[in-house]
């Protein structure tokens, strides 16, 4: 495939990812979790999908100067920096909700267990119950 039409698509492909990455932290910002997740699936799968002609692309723009030149070439590369720098202002965040979702989820596997040690004990007393009285 041409050079040219090889960043076209990887610029096409970042704005995708640019516009999970903003949907994303929105949903954080308004702790909208379970829609970052579903988010999150969809723009792990576009990365993965970006991978070989992301590597293809570096390969071209090393041996190819004139390439890193074009105004799409450009496009690329500051969607990536700003990608990069979105993650890296969100990490925090989301450590932090990870860490309170560990804390929950200790709290309830403790009691959990605390639970199944519990056997209440029941006296056979050997009578019967009766509904009147």
């Amino acid at each position: 495939m041409e050079p040219l039409a090889l960043i076209e698509q990887a610029a096409a492909r970042y704005r995708q990812l640019d516009s999970l990455g903003q949907a994303i932290e929105q949903n954080i910002q308004n702790n909208e979790l379970t829609a970052a997740a579903e988010i999150s699936a969809r723009l792990d799968a576009l990365q993965e999908e970006a991978k070989a002609p992301d590597s293809e692309l570096f390969h071209l723009l090393r041996h190819h100067r004139f390439l890193r030149e074009l105004d799409i070439t450009k496009e690329w590369l500051q969607l990536m920096q700003g990608i990069q720098e979105r993650n890296q202002r969100l990490m925090p965040h989301i450590k932090s909700i990870m860490a309170m979702q560990r804390s929950e989820q200790q709290t309830l596997q403790k009691g959990n267990s605390m639970l199944q040690g519990y056997k209440p004990t029941i006296a056979s007393t050997g009578k019967r119950f009766s509904s009147s009285g």
